[in-house]
């Protein structure tokens, strides 16, 4: 991917982009980590995610997510990590950036890259962003599930399947799959999907069976909150294993899933209301 230069080498752009983050005042790093304003998604120490508007040269603005990272966001242990390369521990902005280039490759549609940027003191990266543009017209998978008849439930389910399959077939684990962070475009009876969170992918060494009973049972235990039933799953998990008749050894993997989706329900935070395990609707 070809990009544009800012502020000295501290921001990254995609060329396309460049003219508008100079017209908005965001083709310098420290303007963009101090932009105030803009509607507020994510709040946690020392990550922020909010939602800002850039001007066009015809005057019309762009949707932009802007997620930062500051320095009070790592730790200690983080930063040291950092400092030595520990697998995993990388800069997020920036392996959300590399990601969103890789599952495009893969035939996964996620949000188009506009500008990452970082600070770096001693060689580490202590402070970076991101931003992206809006996906327009997109619901989160699991507001959107939510209106669908059996139908259409069961397409959608697929084509969750098969987008899980092209993840996990590039030996690739998202670590977040939760039905939100798949935005949906409605366009008839096939709709868009799109993959995002990005930040926290990675390409695991070794456990991969682990780290894939983890992506599925998000995945199971999200769609079953938002009021999808066994059949939508099994769907899924056809498409994912891309066959009509389940194999002798396809079917240790859903065990393995189910035990997961009923350890997260267990652990439920407030926000995640009355789930209980076991309990869809058929």
């Amino acid at each position: 991917m070809e990009i544009e230069s800012l502020d000295h080498g501290r921001i990254q752009a995609a060329p396309e982009y460049g003219a508008l983050l100079r017209t908005g005042g965001l083709d310098d790093f420290d303007r963009v980590m101090s932009r105030q304003g803009g509607r507020l998604f994510r709040d946690f120490p020392g990550r922020q995610t909010i939602r800002i508007e850039l001007p066009t040269a015809i005057g019309g603005t762009v949707g932009v997510f802007l997620k930062r990272y500051e320095a009070g966001y790592l730790s200690a242990w983080g930063r040291l990590k950092r400092k030595i390369h520990w697998p995993g521990a990388e800069d997020e902005a920036l392996r959300e950036w590399e990601t969103i280039q890789r599952v495009r490759t893969l035939g996964i549609m996620t949000a188009a890259p506009v500008a990452v940027g970082q600070e770096k003191r001693g060689g580490v990266v202590t402070r970076s962003f991101i931003m992206t543009e809006e996906i327009r017209g997109s619901v989160e998978g699991h507001l959107f599930v939510k209106n669908l008849d059996w139908k259409d439930r069961r397409r959608l389910f697929r084509r969750l399947g098969e987008l899980t399959r092209r993840l996990h077939g590039a030996e690739l684990i998202h670590k977040d799959l939760y039905l939100g962070h798949v935005l949906i475009v409605p366009r008839g009876d096939s709709p868009d999907l799109f993959l995002i969170d990005l930040q926290r992918v990675a390409e695991p060494c070794c456990f991969h069976e682990r780290w894939r009973v983890k992506d599925l049972g998000a995945m199971a235990y999200s769609s079953l909150r938002a009021g999808a039933t066994r059949a939508d799953l099994m769907e899924f998990y056809q498409a994912y294993c891309e066959t009509e008749n389940l194999r002798a050894t396809d079917k240790g993997l859903p065990l393995r899933v189910v035990r997961r989706v009923e350890w997260l329900a267990k652990r439920c935070p407030k926000h995640d209301g009355d789930y209980k395990p076991g309990v869809a609707r058929q």
